[in-house]
């Protein structure tokens, strides 16, 4: 007679693959995010950068 093995998903089986499932799906939704507004953000810090406004006017000293 040959035995045949019934395969049954247990609950450790069913939540592996459910956060597998997850942890895929966020990976996935950062890797786009990253992708895509990385460099957006990017271009706005270097277009409003900070730059002096007068540069004579700044650091002068009054002697006497």
């Amino acid at each position: 007679m040959i035995s045949k093995s019934k395969k049954y998903f247990t609950l450790f089986g069913m939540l592996a693959a459910t956060v597998d499932r997850k942890t895929s799906s966020i990976n996935s939704l950062i890797e786009t995010l990253l992708s895509t507004q990385v460099p957006k953000i990017v271009n706005i810090l270097i277009s409003r950068q900070l730059k002096p406004a007068k540069l004579n006017s700044t650091n002068k000293i009054k002697l006497g």
